[in-house]
This record gives C-alpha cells, sequence and structure tokens, in this order.
C-alpha cells in the first residue's frame, strides 16, 4: 500500500517473537560488561593458516570456541534457577547462535544451538555453523515454525509468561536455547562498538566487531586489532566475582588464540 512518499507493508509474523522475548527479558536483573580484547595474534594465525593451507577458518567460529572453553572451565556461569529455586549446573556448554535465514521473504535470526561446544574445535563449530546457513532445515530450530506460530494464537501476556517460565525451566530452556547466549554482530554486518541484547540466557555474549589502531609497544606504535565485546550476566543466579573469573579466562583464550593451538598447516588444501 502506498501513501505519498512512503509504503506500509505487513510486519513479519516473527517479529513478534522478538518483541515478547524482550518483554520477558526486562524481568531479569542484568548486569553488563563491555571489554575490548587484543586479537592481533589470533588473526594473523588465522590469516597464515588460510595463506598456508588454503582452508579459512571463521573468526566468529574461532570466538564460540574460547566462549564455550572459558564457561567449561566454570559451569556455574550458565546455571539456572528451575520452579524449585534450586540451580541446577549443565557440565556441557550448547552456544545458541543467531543465524540469519529467510522467513516468507524476510530475513530473520533464528537461535540454533552448538551442542556441546566446549569439546568441539573450531573447524568442527565452523563446518556446522556454515551447514545451517546454507541450508537452515538442518537446524531442529527451524522446524519449531508451526509451534512458534501456534504459541502467537496465544494471548500476549500468557506468551510472555510463558517466557518468563522458560528460564526457570533449565532443561527446557537448554533444549529450545542452549545454555549460553553468543550474539555475533559481525556475521550480519562489519564495524566496531558494542551492544547489549535481551538477557535470555544466564550469560550472553555480543560480539560486535573488530578495530585497527596503533598501541605503543616496546618504545615504538604498532598497529593491532581489538574485539569490542559485551559480557551480560542474571545478577540473580551469577555474582561478580565469577563473571570477572571468566571474563579472566576468555580474555586470556582470545588473547593468546587457544583454541587455534592445534592447527595443522602441513598439507595445502586444493
Amino acid at each position: 500500500m502506498q501513501h505519498g512518499d512512503s509504503r506500509v507493508v505487513r510486519a513479519p509474523w516473527v517479529r513478534q517473537l522478538v518483541i515478547d522475548a524482550g518483554r520477558a527479558a526486562r524481568r531479569r536483573h542484568a548486569i553488563h560488561g563491555l571489554f575490548e580484547v587484543d586479537v592481533t595474534s589470533a588473526r594473523s594465525t588465522l590469516r597464515s593458516h588460510a595463506a598456508t593451507t588454503g582452508e579459512e577458518l571463521s573468526f566468529t567460529a574461532f570466538v564460540i570456541a574460547c566462549v564455550a572453553r572459558a564457561v567449561a572451565a566454570d559451569p556455574s556461569v550458565q546455571a539456572y534457577r528451575d520452579l524449585r529455586r534450586r540451580e541446577v549446573i549443565f557440565d556441557e556448554v550448547d552456544i545458541g547462535l543467531p543465524i540469519e535465514v529467510d522467513v516468507d521473504g524476510s530475513p530473520f535470526a533464528f537461535t540454533h544451538v552448538l551442542r556441546d561446544a566446549g569439546a568441539r574445535d573450531v573447524r568442527d563449530l565452523q563446518r556446522e555453523i556454515r551447514a545451517v546457513k546454507a541450508d537452515p532445515h538442518l537446524s531442529p530450530s527451524v522446524h519449531r515454525q508451526s509451534w512458534a506460530r501456534a504459541y502467537l494464537l496465544l494471548p500476549g501476556f500468557v506468551r510472555v509468561a510463558l517466557l518468563g517460565a522458560l528460564h526457570r525451566m533449565p532443561h527446557r530452556q537448554r533444549a529450545l536455547a542452549g545454555t549460553v547466549g553468543v550474539t555475533a554482530v559481525g556475521m550480519f554486518g562489519a564495524g566496531g562498538g558494542w551492544g547489549i541484547a535481551f538477557q535470555l540466557h544466564t550469560l550472553g555474549i555480543v560480539v560486535v566487531g573488530i578495530t585497527r589502531r596503533p598501541v605503543l609497544c616496546q618504545g615504538r606504535l604498532v598497529d593491532r586489532e581489538f574485539l569490542q565485546l559485551t559480557v551480560s550476566v542474571d545478577h540473580d543466579i551469577v555474582d561478580g566475582a565469577p563473571t570477572a573469573r571468566f571474563v579472566s579466562r576468555l580474555r586470556t583464550l582470545l588473547t593468546t588464540a587457544g583454541p587455534l593451538a592445534g592447527l595443522t598447516t602441513a598439507t595445502k588444501v586444493s
């Protein structure tokens, strides 16, 4: 429908899912930390690996591997409180990652869950991410579309209450959205800065982008690459000290390129 210099279109039905998630997230007491991490070594390793072998490994998959390993070292940061006020701590780290797909002609980011990500390498994680982006129907999340449409038939206050209750049903939360949320904004568009997402998980990380700037190192200016990311935790469950230890582990893994240590660069990929 046209109105002068504007047009009116029907909003995608999946947009209501985002609105409901935002309303449910307001009930949580989140704390946020905005960080910069020097990832020059990791970026250099990935470029060297690509030049030597012809295999290009995803920086997003590398970051996810770092997050998963940092969580696996202390899974209490991905705990959930059930309806009986008990804390459920999962040993395996399941990463919920938004991946953009086409829904009825409009782009929409649905959550695909990378299972047991803490025990997987960068190559394996990348393989799954790329496979789901190429064919979204490989993800169980896409097959729940009929359930999502049925859910939207419920009154708004009921939908928001159900989403809020999901956070208190740890095993259901894990099945549908994973135990940790990672939003890689760089998957949708490059650029630096920070972002704060809805608190849908006890622990959520927003990875925005990479900036380059000169840093004084041993008396001379050198170009370094810095990753901006936001770490958010549900303060009802996780305190500051465990969060600080998690951030320290994550920073070390990102800075030292820990998950890339086992890369084999001897074989040329055709």
